[in-house]
C-alpha cells in the first residue's frame, strides 16, 4: 500500500502530523467565528423578531374576559392568569398563553410558545404534534391547534405558577434560552457538516477543473434550524456539472452551502463513486451470510460493468474526518476514527475483500494522536494522515492533499 510522503518532523522531534499550540488556536478561533455566524444566521433565519412583534400586537389589543371564557377549554389554568393579574403591572396573557384560533390565523406563532414552554420540536415530533412545518408557515387545521395550544398551555401554566416573572422581558428570555439550546444541539452536528464541506468544496472544484467530475448528489438542510437533530429535508437532489463552467459551479456551491448542503455523493467520469457519511453491510461468502456493517465517512465505491449487483461492488479507499478543534475531543475523535478502521479491517478479511486504503483527516492532532497515527502509517495500518489546518495553511501541502484524494478517488481495487 502507498504511503503519504513524510513530512520532515520539528527540531523537538515532534510527529510532523502534530498540531503546533499556534495552529490550535487558530482552530478554535475560526471555529468559534464558525459557531458565532452559525447562531447569528440560524437567528436571522428565524425572523423571531418579527413574531415576538406579533405577540406584542396581541398583548396590546387582546379582551380579557374572551380570554377568560377561553382559558380553561385552551388548557391554561385559571390561577395562572391570577398570578399574571397580581403582577404590577398586570402580565399580558398572550405574553404566555395561546389560543387555537391565533394559531390557525398564524402558524409561526407556534414557534414563540414552544420556545416560551421550553418544549423542543423533536419532542412536539414524538407526541404526534409535528410543529416544523407549521413554524415556517404551512397552515394547519383546527383540530391540531387545539391540541398544539392545549398542550404548551397546561405546561406554561405550571412554568407561570412556579417562575418569577418580574422584569418586562421574562418571556423573551425563555423563549431565547430554548431557541439557544436547540442552536446549541444543531452546532453539534454542523461541525461535522463544515469539515465535509472545508474538504469537499475545493476537491469538486479541482474535480471538475481535471475534467473528472461527473454530477453530484446532495441534500439541503435549509437556512432555519428546528430540531436538535436538524436531520436534511427532503429528497436528494443531483447536480450535474460536467457542462457548467467554473464561475456557475462557483456560485452553485455558494448557493448550496448558503442553505447548509450535506454532500452524498460525487460520481466521477471513470464511473467511480465517492459516498459520504454512508452505512454497508459487507457480505460473509458460504452458508453463514454474516452481514458486516461499515460505515466510514469517505469511501470510493468501483462497479465495472461486469458486476452484476451493488454487492459486486469493490471499496478500494475509505476515510475517517474528524472536524472540530477542541483538543480535549482530539483523543475521542482518533479512538472513533481507529474503530471505525478496525471494523473495515476485519470487515474486509472476513468476507475476503481486498483491504481499502485507508486515511485519517482531521482539524487538529494532539501530539499522542499524531504520534499513533504515524505508527499505524509505519506499519501499513493507514495509507495517509491529514492535518487539515496545516493543509489550509500551506499551499504546497494543500495541492498535495488534492492530489492525493483525486489518486484515492480514482483508484481501483487491487485484488489480493
Amino acid at each position: 500500500m502507498s504511503q503519504h510522503p513524510s513530512q520532515p518532523a520539528d527540531q523537538a522531534g515532534k510527529s510532523p502530523y502534530a498540531s503546533t499550540h499556534d495552529e490550535i488556536l487558530q482552530a478554535v478561533r475560526e471555529n468559534s467565528v464558525q459557531r458565532g455566524l452559525f447562531f447569528l444566521k440560524s437567528l436571522a433565519a428565524l425572523d423571531f423578531d418579527r413574531i415576538v412583534e406579533a405577540v406584542e400586537q396581541r398583548a396590546k389589543t387582546y379582551d380579557m374576559e374572551v380570554w377568560r371564557e377561553a382559558a380553561a377549554a385552551a388548557g391554561v389554568a385559571e390561577i395562572a392568569l391570577d398570578i399574571l393579574d397580581s403582577y404590577s403591572p398586570p402580565i399580558p396573557y398572550p405574553y404566555y398563553f395561546c389560543l387555537p384560533a391565533e394559531l390557525v390565523d398564524e402558524p409561526r406563532l407556534i414557534l414563540y410558545y414552544r420556545n416560551v414552554a421550553m418544549v423542543s420540536n423533536k419532542v412536539m415530533n414524538n407526541i404526534g404534534l409535528d410543529t416544523t412545518q407549521h413554524e415556517v408557515g404551512v397552515p394547519l387545521d383546527s383540530d391540531k391547534a387545539a391540541q398544539i395550544a392545549s398542550h404548551l398551555n397546561q405546561i406554561l401554566s405550571s412554568l407561570v405558577q412556579h417562575t418569577d416573572l418580574h422584569g418586562e422581558n421574562r418571556h423573551i428570555e425563555m423563549a431565547y434560552t430554548n431557541i439557544g439550546a436547540s442552536l446549541d444541539g444543531g452546532w453539534r452536528n454542523e461541525v461535522g457538516r463544515l469539515a465535509y464541506n472545508s474538504i469537499l468544496n475545493p476537491l469538486i472544484t479541482y474535480l471538475h477543473q481535471l475534467g473528472k467530475l461527473d454530477c453530484v448528489t446532495y441534500k439541503l438542510k435549509g437556512r432555519i434550524v428546528l430540531d436538535e437533530d436538524d436531520q436534511p429535508r427532503g429528497r436528494a437532489r443531483r447536480l450535474n456539472v460536467a457542462d457548467l463552467a467554473p464561475a456557475q459551479l462557483e456560485a452553485t456551491l455558494e448557493s448550496l452551502n448558503d442553505n447548509r448542503v450535506v454532500f452524498r455523493q460525487i460520481d466521477l467520469v471513470n464511473g467511480n463513486q465517492i459516498l459520504l457519511n454512508r452505512q454497508l453491510y459487507w457480505l460473509e461468502p458460504g452458508d453463514s451470510g454474516h452481514k458486516y456493517r461499515i460505515g466510514p465517512d469517505l469511501l470510493t465505491q468501483v462497479q465495472g460493468p461486469e458486476d452484476k449487483s451493488i454487492e459486486d461492488a469493490r471499496y478500494p479507499w475509505a476515510g475517517e474526518l474528524k472536524g472540530g478543534a477542541d483538543p480535549a475531543g482530539s483523543d475521542e475523535h482518533w479512538k472513533t476514527a481507529t474503530r471505525a478502521f478496525s471494523r473495515i479491517i476485519e470487515a474486509a478479511e472476513k468476507t475476503r475483500r481486498p483491504r481499502p486504503m485507508l486515511s485519517f483527516l482531521a482539524t487538529i492532532l494532539v501530539d499522542r494522536v499524531a504520534v499513533e497515527a504515524e505508527l499505524m502509517l509505519e506499519r501499513g495500518e493507514l495509507t495517509s494522515v491529514y492535518n487539515l489546518t496545516k493543509i489550509a495553511n500551506d499551499p504546497a501541502l494543500h495541492q498535495q492533499f488534492l492530489d492525493d484524494m483525486v489518486r484515492f478517488f480514482e483508484a481501483q481495487p487491487v485484488d489480493e
